[in-house]
């Protein structure tokens, strides 16, 4: 594959040494990217060096990483969203927002955070995600293997991959006799 230039497309993506499944995952991407003509280096780092990079430096093209975040609540993911942060996956630390889409995810962020209506809170949020969906910062590749068991008397059971699995509607489990 080839750019408007005429230039072989090719990037560099970062991750850290030592992680067996995000090398492996590397690899796939770089297979995959080949098939349609797209060069992609695969540059292990050891976490400090790779920390540097995408908190200091900004010496990379792509990364790959793992976000974790076992609460539901986005106020606990604004270190992510606003574009402030160090830890904002893209254009950290800006001191203002580089694009109009940064610029109404800080606003809707704030929205959410300052409402006590859970409905509103989540109508900004629905729609972070709304626009990350369709601007793509970051990409989300996978999520981990959930296994989960209910007994067959808990009725309403609706077991979900984030945490907790099995109980996060316990308002409406009920045990049948």
């Amino acid at each position: 594959m080839r750019d408007a230039a005429g230039n072989a497309v090719e990037f560099s993506v970062i991750t850290n040494a030592g992680s067996k499944p995000r090398e492996r995952m590397a690899v796939l991407i770089q297979s995959d990217l080949a098939r349609v003509g797209i060069k992609l280096n695969v540059v292990t780092l050891d976490f400090p060096a790779l920390v540097e990079r995408i908190m200091k430096s900004l010496d990379y093209e792509a990364c790959l990483l793992g976000l974790m975040n076992v609460e539901l609540d986005p106020n606990s993911q604004m270190n992510v969203w606003l574009s402030t942060s160090a830890m904002h996956p893209w254009n950290p630390s800006q001191a203002k927002p580089e694009t109009p889409w940064e610029a109404e995810i800080d606003r809707l962020m704030h929205a959410q955070a300052a409402s006590a209506d859970p409905k509103e809170r989540k109508a900004a949020f629905d729609r972070v995600q709304r626009i990350v969906r369709d601007e793509a910062p970051v990409i989300y590749l996978v999520h981990k293997n959930v296994l989960t068991a209910v007994h067959p008397r808990v009725a309403n059971a609706q077991p979900v991959i984030l945490f907790p699995q099995s109980y996060w509607n316990a308002e409406s489990l009920a045990v049948e006799r």
